[in-house]
């Protein structure tokens, strides 16, 4: 008979959030983070996940054909249907589950494995496995049921299509691993109408990043009672000799829930001309867009050396003369013919 195993170790090998119609599981992301990037590497687990059914209302929002986004009041069910995909040449069996999701430091986050919240109690699938052949794929059924007495305020979780497979096994220890892709849930409580959606960019900073290029940061922070997720470019004018630049594309996309606040990154180029520009940064999340403008100075790539100041460098240069002299005048007495004729 086989022996129980003592231990099982968890490899969390590949947790992202879809941004596009098929991404793939990735065993380069960390675990419980959901990005809103394009198709991440393909890792052990080669399967996707997306949204079919976006509802009328949101038409117009590019982040509802990724994302499920509603505004519901109370005691109001909504059905969306997902796609799930098997892009490997073997049979998978896939978990697809809701979980628990926060949103910080910018980014929407979901939970460790099956986390509950308010929203998940109220979420379900018609199917939570699914046998996919190989290069098949199977629709199944999200149901989100809110209840009467819900209180108004936006909630958010995931939808998760998750495959795990034990990688490496002996009598005492076992590595389990977990790939797993995801549809994020945007929902919002309340009667009457949607709450608005709105953020402001509060400042605009030149600097240099690590490796010494010249980089805009955009401060921005979500003023109004829905999450954003942002994205933007920048352009530069009025340059040294009337010279323009861009557009820039920030690095990443980042969420904010309302009232928070976070920094948007473009790296330029190192042969950007040093001197005053006029910046023009411009954001945008779903149908929301807001611009800002400002002047920056890039100045010269500072020395990374100890640099003494010039007064410094003057004082030691005195002091070192000074005790020259004074040792010269010293060796100079002590070893004098008078001297040495009396030892």
């Amino acid at each position: 008979m086989r022996r129980p195993l003592g231990l099982i170790a968890v490899l969390a090998a590949g947790i992202s959030l879809l941004a596009v119609p098929a991404a793939m599981a990735s065993p380069l992301r960390p675990a419980g983070s959901v990005h809103p990037a394009g198709p991440a590497g393909t890792g052990t687990g080669n399967f996707g996940i997306r949204l079919v059914d976006v509802p009328v209302s949101e038409a117009a929002d590019s982040r509802a054909w990724r994302y499920i986004i509603d505004y519901l009041h109370p005691g109001t069910t909504i059905r969306r249907r997902v796609l799930v995909q098997n892009h490997t040449s073997r049979v998978a069996r896939i978990s697809v589950y809701a979980d628990a999701a926060t949103i910080s430091g910018g980014q929407f986050i979901g939970g460790p494995g099956q986390a509950q919240n308010e929203l998940t109690t109220w979420t379900w699938v018609s199917d939570p496995v699914l046998t996919l052949r190989p290069g098949g794929s199977a629709m199944d059924l999200v149901t989100i049921q809110v209840p009467r007495e819900a209180s108004q305020g936006e909630r958010y979780a995931v939808i998760w299509a998750q495959e795990s497979s034990r990688v490496r096994e002996n009598q005492n220890f076992a590595i389990l691993e977990v790939n797993r892709v995801g549809v994020r849930i945007y929902l919002d409580v309340g009667p009457g109408g949607p709450p608005p959606t709105n953020f402001a960019i509060t400042s605009i900073t030149g600097g240099r990043s690590p490796s010494g290029a010249p980089e805009v940061i955009a401060h921005v922070t979500d003023t109004g009672a829905r999450a954003v997720d942002l994205f933007g470019v920048l352009r530069l004018s009025n340059g040294p000799g009337g010279s323009s630049a861009g557009p820039f594309h920030f690095q990443s996309v980042i969420t904010l829930a309302p009232g928070q606040s976070g920094q948007m990154v473009a790296v330029l180029s190192k042969t950007t001309p040093l001197g005053q520009w006029h910046v023009t940064v411009t954001l945008q999340s779903g149908i929301t867009t807001r611009q800002a403008q400002g002047v920056i100075q890039f100045g010269a790539l500072r020395p990374t050396g100890f640099i003494m100041p010039k007064r410094t460098l003057i004082a030691a240069g005195v002091l070192v003369a000074v005790l020259a002299v004074a040792s010269w005048l010293f060796f100079a007495k002590r070893f004098s013919p008078r001297r040495l004729g009396r030892i």
